[in-house]
């Protein structure tokens, strides 16, 4: 944890929250994020598909996206890291008839604005748990806004989905709840659907220690949390207090992809087609399972 963070921390909270959305909001400007998109779409590194996208990609970035930190070039790079996996998965899976889409979590929209574009004769679902995000995507990318609920079993979205794309939710869900959450996709997925969604296995689970990234977690937490990550392949920390808690019950998880596996074949119906290990943004991992009943 930087300085910053640290000092921050000794805030009221509330205060911290006021200060937080007036640099948010700052930083998030139109006329700034639209050139932070100009500079990158002159990348030479980027391929021509991914130039192509985002130039058709809306610049604009809701003011409380937390994945959005001021740096416009990683957020929409990470947008599109998350397009080459999909498309990777749709291959593998064979599948290319993709009439409806759903992203949970939304947020607001770091996925989906290429989604839209990607698939623009998709219906295109933005479900998140925070309804101003999901108004914003809604408002912005024209997706049909969906809201979800902490209780996956108690979640109906009332229809099925060629595609499902789940962007750093497993990460952050303490086992039963992930259950849930496999469990609702199966529901929600439409015959031969794609769903790809993506864990924190080992790699995270080397750079903990390194404290290269503490991923909000004390220096208490982290032994607790690698050593029972190398026991069972599965370990969960909540958040200390007044760290980032969107939800209750929301922290960092480890799942190796063993594990991951082993929960998909209890649940059944859902066949492995892809895997890439640190597929998005060389960072976290990326499963994709089919609807085989």
């Amino acid at each position: 944890m930087g300085i910053t963070q640290k000092l921050a921390r000794r805030l009221p909270r509330r205060l911290r929250r006021e200060l937080g959305a007036l640099r948010r909001r700052a930083r998030s400007r139109p006329s700034r994020t639209s050139r932070q998109k100009q500079r990158l779409l002159a990348d030479p590194s980027l391929t021509a598909r991914e130039r192509e996208l985002l130039d058709a990609a809306s610049s604009a970035i809701f003011f409380d996206d937390g994945m959005y930190t001021g740096d416009g070039a990683h957020y929409y790079r990470v947008g599109l890291s998350a397009i080459r996996c999909i498309d990777a998965a749709l291959d593998a899976a064979g599948f290319s008839d993709v009439r409806r889409v759903l992203d949970l979590p939304s947020g607001g929209g770091r996925v989906l604005r290429f989604l839209v574009r990607r698939f623009p004769a998709a219906k295109v679902t933005a479900c998140d748990i925070q309804r101003d995000a999901v108004a914003f995507c809604a408002k912005t990318f024209g997706a049909v806004p969906a809201y979800s609920t902490p209780d996956f079993d108690e979640l109906s979205l009332g229809a099925r989905f060629d595609l499902i794309w789940c962007g750093s939710l497993v990460t952050h869900l303490d086992a039963a709840p992930i259950r849930s959450l496999l469990e609702f996709f199966k529901r929600h997925l439409a015959p031969a659907g794609l769903l790809v969604f993506t864990t924190m296995g080992d790699y995270v689970a080397r750079r903990l220690p390194t404290r290269e990234f503490d991923y909000d977690l004390t220096d208490d937490q982290i032994p607790t949390v690698t050593a029972e990550y190398a026991r069972a392949g599965f370990a969960f920390s909540d958040y200390p207090p007044g760290g980032y808690d969107v939800v209750s019950s929301c922290g960092v998880t480890l799942t190796s992809p063993a594990w991951v596996r082993d929960e998909v074949r209890r649940i059944g119906g859902l066949r492995e087609v892809y895997f890439a290990e640190r597929g998005w943004d060389d960072h976290q991992d990326v499963f994709g399972f089919v609807w085989d009943e």
